[in-house]
């Protein structure tokens, strides 16, 4: 796995690092030195694999060795029976299009607060999660892409997606790739549509065939990507059961706004008890989700700029983090500002009444099991 907040791009493509090979050892051997960022692994050799275009010799479009236009052209090429974006559709000359593929609970609202606070940059929120069907959901997205750059949107553009929901068909997608996980392409899994909308009443946290109707789009604009991840799957189910309890209350899944802190402040004085069945719950899916999210982002850098954000490296060095993260969408670093508050921080233990009994049961969980405990729910 990359190292914290690793951006994979172009220059990747000349040679590698040496000092990468041992973190990215795994997913190299997964798909046979395929990625750039392999020539630094020892068993990656200079003939390489059948078939498979040699690190350093790249010959998708946006890195050397490569002719044509936006980095994830030659994507489509590979998934040709997905609808291509519409027509017309491009960036604004000068423009920077980005999107961040993200779960839920893994910082993605800090970040956004933060980048909007940078003069060159609009990061909207989770405003292409849904409206899949026609071609207005395209054209939207385009439009903001191409928007002229000004102070509605800046040059630097983008949103925040859950892209990873993979069109509302995800469950069968984690099996088969928990199931069979080299075998398995999680970016052509997820990319791959739905055969069925979700049962009536089902409300997926993104829309029947979004995320390959986006990518359309983000093939068109070759939009830089930024993937949010988080390690710790019972941080994050955690996370999820106070963000529960925070909108039965407030309203809100987010602390923003003053109001909204406020709220928190008073849940928080209240204390709260949570749902020890529903995290434990919360934990498989997380676990189940975070090997196939890393992986649909490592498929993800062979074609497009990719920076690999992970929230506890982000929590623990916040300012060289974002330092990082505006390099790689090509602005000046600057000291970035955010009101977001983290609903679940240092001192939890004090307010989240029985937090150790969850803790216990994650720990028996995994020890019943002998090992993350995905596959009950695989069948």
């Amino acid at each position: 796995m990359l190292t914290a907040a690793a951006a994979v791009h172009g220059e990747a493509c000349r040679g590698g690092a040496a000092a990468e090979a041992g973190t990215c050892a795994s997913w190299c051997r997964a798909e046979k030195c395929r990625f750039c960022k392999c020539s630094g692994c020892s068993f990656c050799t200079a003939a390489g694999p059948p078939g498979v275009p040699l690190a350093g010799a790249s010959t998708l479009s946006g890195v050397p060795g490569s002719s044509g236009g936006g980095g994830l052209r030659r994507t489509h090429q590979r998934y040709a029976q997905y609808k291509p974006g519409p027509a017309g559709c491009s960036p604004r000359e000068g423009s920077v299009p980005f999107v961040m593929w993200m779960p839920g609970r893994t910082g993605s609202t800090w970040v956004q607060e933060a980048l909007n606070s940078h003069p060159e940059v609009t990061m909207l929120g989770e405003v292409f999660n849904n409206g899949s069907t026609g071609e207005e959901f395209s054209r939207n997205m385009c439009s903001f892409y191409g928007a002229p750059i000004g102070r509605r949107v800046r040059r630097v553009r983008g949103f925040k997606q859950k892209f990873f929901q993979c069109n509302a068909d995800l469950h069968d997608k984690l099996c088969a790739f928990r199931r069979q996980p080299m075998a398995m392409r999680a970016l052509e899994s997820c990319l791959r549509p739905a055969g069925m909308p979700p049962p009536a009443g089902m409300a997926p946290d993104a829309g029947w065939n979004v995320s390959t109707r986006s990518y359309s789009v983000y093939s068109a604009t070759g939009a830089r990507v930024i993937c949010s991840l988080r390690r710790s799957s019972l941080d994050r189910a955690l996370s999820k059961g106070v963000q529960l309890a925070l909108f039965r209350k407030c309203g809100v899944s987010n602390a923003v706004t003053e109001t909204e802190r406020a709220c928190l402040h008073a849940l928080q004085q209240e204390g709260v008890t949570v749902d020890v069945d529903k995290v434990l719950q919360l934990v498989q899916e997380a676990e189940m989700a975070a090997e196939y999210n890393a992986a649909v982002c490592e498929a993800q850098a062979r074609f497009s700029p990719v920076f690999f954000l992970w929230y506890e490296d982000l929590l623990a060095q916040p300012e060289a983090i974002f330092d990082e993260l505006q390099r790689f969408l090509g602005v000046e670093p600057r000291r970035l500002k955010s009101t977001a508050q983290r609903i679940v921080s240092t001192g939890a233990a004090s307010w989240i009444a029985n937090l150790k009994q969850v803790q216990d049961a994650a720990t028996r969980m995994r020890g019943d099991r002998g090992q993350p405990a995905t596959g009950a729910s695989c069948g």
